[in-house]
């Protein structure tokens, strides 16, 4: 990941005239990352819904696209600093009800077309348990989110403190 991730940097700098448009270059690439996740819960609400069925459920695998970029992210980054503290308190409020909303409505979707059931229909005690699940899901990230983090991040620190130590 180290050595795609410094053929990506290098390309973006090679395409830059200066520093400073290197710079708004990868600024850009925060912008693009943030306004994917609502793009991508938009795309999964609608997958959801056009979806016949059981099939509704491939939607999730949108989800995909801003996982997996993240992730390449945080692992390249993890080679030079350490990762960043993330925080929902500090995220954009505007961004953070545009997402959710977006996913809620999703996730609405497939619990009224009964994608998640496998006789295909509603169900009221599987939406329930739906409901229930995903609200128990959210509250959990919420609280256990910047506890990971911190700890990543100290992870991170210490193995690069090991490294140049030597």
């Amino acid at each position: 990941m180290k050595q795609y991730g410094d053929t990506i940097v290098n390309y973006v700098a090679d395409i830059a005239q200066d520093e400073f448009e290197a710079s708004t270059y990868y600024k850009a690439d925060s912008v693009a990352l943030y306004t994917s996740l609502p793009i991508t819960a938009l795309v999964g609400a609608i997958l959801a819904l056009v979806l016949p069925g059981q099939l509704a459920m491939w939607s999730l695998l949108v989800l995909c696209v801003p996982g997996l970029s993240s992730a390449a992210a945080a692992l390249w980054m993890r080679n030079y600093v350490p990762r960043p503290v993330s925080s929902l308190r500090k995220m954009p409020r505007g961004l953070l009800v545009l997402y959710f909303g977006l996913v809620a409505v999703w996730l609405a979707i497939i619990i009224i077309t009964g994608a998640y059931n496998p006789e295909g229909e509603f169900s009221g005690a599987g939406t329930i348990g739906a409901i229930v699940g995903a609200a128990i899901g959210m509250l959990v990230f919420g609280a256990l989110a910047g506890k990971i983090s911190e700890r990543r991040r100290a992870k991170d620190q210490a193995r690069l403190d090991a490294t140049s130590d030597d």
